[in-house]
Formats: structure tokens, C-alpha cells, sequence
């Protein structure tokens, strides 16, 4: 009855991996290179290989704004601070200022090489922009000035992330150091080791506690920013990990790689939960929806792709065998039967797939309490 129930795609990982949890998928004949969300959610912000940029609604990936040779070369960043008043974009050897209508402000050219990321702090008044040397750069948002370049990293510095409290830049180096910098003084207050190849992307989770660097070496290291230490490394992937991004609780993390997947952690216990496999090529950007029940991703195949972080995720990954065997001990999971009319079958997938829900939801339930004791 199991094999039944598999068969007719109600559960299972394998079933999973052939987009049951994909809401939305779009393919563009320009790949895309860079997301980012606006900071009330409402708004998707992306840059393309191409140099333009758009600003899309979440759900339908209508754009709202279009931007066409805004850069020379694709563009690798795009952000936008807390008044939504400005968009920040990245793009070869410049960053560039838009308003929301995208009417060009003024250009920031100050980096010699080919920047590999950019974003705004959470107060909107600061912004970090890295390249492809040993230095970073801190920019006045509002009074349009570079106040610093640091040095400190004795090879390329790809990775830079300002902490939410404002407080820390974090950077990360080809040195396979991570510096954490204080933001009023520009000095160096912590050096943390761990990555055993080129570190290409950091970030802080919500609350500013924990730090994630992702590498080269195919894993992710989270740290404890205060305690100086690293809490786990984190190992699934096959090939270069590219991107990481935590929930907006900071409870889970998802991390991105070139070997054309992503994999969802539990942060506290450092366990992997879920492995999405169906990405055609190497994922290039990754971000979580605000409301934290889905991510958006971008590979170089150029779709923009939308998950679920469905419950049924967190069954499967702790209740799978109770699961399973609930819905194989109920008739109503069971494929078409001989003699069956259309519509008799049609309206026995409905019961099904309402009946699903409410078992899903039992066991989600239990995990969100089990979770949280």
C-alpha cells in the first residue's frame, strides 16, 4: 500500500525533488545575476546578466519598473535602505544610485576591479561594496562620499556583510580569513579561521549573534559573532557553496552551490533538513521571502524559481516513517481503481489532498512544539 501511495506522488522526497515544491518558476532569455527583497517585502529587486535591472511584484514576477543598460556588464547586487527611497545597483567596476522611479542619481567609482557584492545597512544611512582585490569600501549612502577602504585581507576580499545592529562589518577573505571590523572605529576587533578555500559570501543572521561563511570548499561554517567561535560546519554539498541566507526568525538557514542545489539546515542543531535538487544549473543569488514560507532563487540556466519551505518538508524529516504509513492505511490515498469513473476518481483526490493537509498539519504541529520546548 505504501508503493501505492509513492506512486501516486502524495509524499516522499523523491516525489519532492520533481517540484512539488516549486510555486513559481519563470525562465529568462537574459539570465538574471543578483535578487534581493525590499525591506517591507513587497517588492522583488533584480539584475541581469545584460546590465539592466527590474523591479518585480513577488508572486507574479510582473515588473513594475524596468531599467535597461544600467551597467556595462551584469549586475552582481541591487538593494534597496528602510525608506525605500533610493535602489542601489552593482555592476562591473561601479555602483550606481536610482530613485524608485529610476531616474539615475549618481555614481559611485571608486573600485578598480569587477564588484562581486554590494548591500545597505539595516539603518539605511551606511553601505560595503567588495571587488576583486585585497580591499572593501564603506559609502555614506545619503551624503553620496566613500568614507573608507579598508585593508586587512592579504587576498581578494570578495565577501562583506554589515551586522543588523550596525555595529560589525564582517569580511572575508581568499586569505581563508574572516575579519570582523568595528563600523565607528574602522579597526579590526576579531579574526576567525575556518574555510579551507576562498570564502564567497557572509551574512549575519537576523538577530546579529551568528555569522555564516560560505566557500569554495563545498561547506558553510556558522559562528558565534560575540563567544569568537565556530558552532558547526555544515556538509551536503558536492561543489562550491555560493550563497546563504537565514530565515527571518534566524532558525534555518539555506545555502546554495554550483552543484546545482540548495539545502535547508536547522541552525541551532547544525542537521541538514531538506536537499532541493531540481535547479538546472549552478545557483547563483538565493533570498528568503520576508514572511519566511518560501525562497527565491536564480541559477545560471536563467529561471527565477519561488519554493515553498513546506511543512511537509519538516514531516518528512522527522516523522516520515508515521507519515507515510497514515496515509497508506487510508483508502482514500489509493490510485485510480478498476472500474472508477472520472469523475468519482477526481472528487476522491480532493477528499485526498484536503485529508493530507489535515495530517500534515498534525504532524507539523507536533514538530513546531517539540521544536520549541
Amino acid at each position: 500500500m505504501v508503493l501505492a501511495v509513492l506512486a501516486w506522488g502524495l509524499s516522499t522526497l523523491a516525489i519532492a525533488q520533481e517540484g512539488s515544491y516549486i510555486l513559481k518558476r519563470q525562465i529568462f532569455s537574459v539570465p538574471l545575476s543578483s535578487i534581493n527583497f525590499s525591506p517591507d517585502g513587497s517588492l522583488l529587486l533584480a539584475g541581469f546578466t545584460d546590465g539592466s535591472f527590474r523591479i518585480m511584484n513577488p508572486d507574479s514576477f510582473v515588473p513594475g519598473l524596468e531599467v535597461d543598460n544600467a551597467h556595462y556588464k551584469a549586475v552582481n547586487a541591487i538593494d534597496m535602505p528602510p525608506k525605500m527611497d533610493l535602489i542601489l545597483t552593482a555592476g562591473h567596476n561601479a555602483i550606481k544610485i536610482w530613485d524608485r522611479n529610476g531616474t539615475h542619481l549618481f555614481d559611485w567609482n571608486k573600485h578598480a576591479t569587477t564588484i562581486w557584492n554590494a548591500e545597505i545597512s539595516k539603518d539605511g544611512l551606511w553601505a560595503v561594496s567588495s571587488a576583486f582585490n585585497k580591499t572593501f569600501l564603506l559609502w555614506d549612502v545619503y551624503n553620496n562620499l566613500l568614507v573608507e577602504s579598508f585593508r586587512g585581507h592579504e587576498d581578494v576580499c570578495l565577501a562583506v556583510s554589515i551586522s543588523p545592529d550596525v555595529r560589525l562589518i564582517a569580511s572575508g577573505s581568499n586569505d581563508l580569513s574572516i575579519k570582523l571590523w568595528d563600523l565607528e572605529t574602522r579597526q579590526v576587533i576579531s579574526t576567525l579561521e575556518g574555510p579551507t578555500q576562498d570564502i564567497y559570501d557572509l551574512e549575519f543572521s537576523p538577530d546579529g549573534r551568528l555569522l555564516v561563511a560560505c566557500s569554495k570548499d563545498n561547506s558553510s561554517r556558522i559562528y558565534d559573532v560575540e563567544g569568537e567561535r565556530l558552532l558547526h560546519i555544515l556538509k551536503g554539498h558536492q561543489d562550491m557553496v555560493l550563497e546563504a541566507e537565514f530565515s527571518p526568525d534566524g532558525r534555518y538557514l539555506i545555502t546554495g552551490s554550483a552543484d546545482h542545489s540548495m539545502i535547508l539546515w536547522d541552525v541551532p542543531s547544525g542537521e541538514q533538513i531538506y536537499h532541493f535538487l531540481d535547479i538546472e544549473a549552478a545557483l547563483m543569488d538565493l533570498v528568503y521571502h520576508p514572511d519566511g514560507h518560501s525562497v527565491y532563487s536564480i541559477s545560471m540556466e536563467g529561471d527565477l524559481t519561488r519554493w515553498s519551505v513546506h511543512p511537509e518538508i519538516f514531516v518528512l524529516k522527522y516523522y516520515e516513517k508515521a507519515y507515510l504509513q497514515e496515509l497508506s492505511a487510508d483508502p482514500v490515498f489509493e490510485p485510480k481503481r478498476k472500474g472508477e469513473s472520472k469523475k468519482d476518481y477526481e472528487a476522491r483526490q480532493k477528499e485526498a489532498e484536503a485529508k493530507k493537509a489535515v495530517i500534515i498539519d498534525h504532524y507539523y504541529k507536533k514538530y513546531l512544539n517539540e521544536r520549541d520546548r
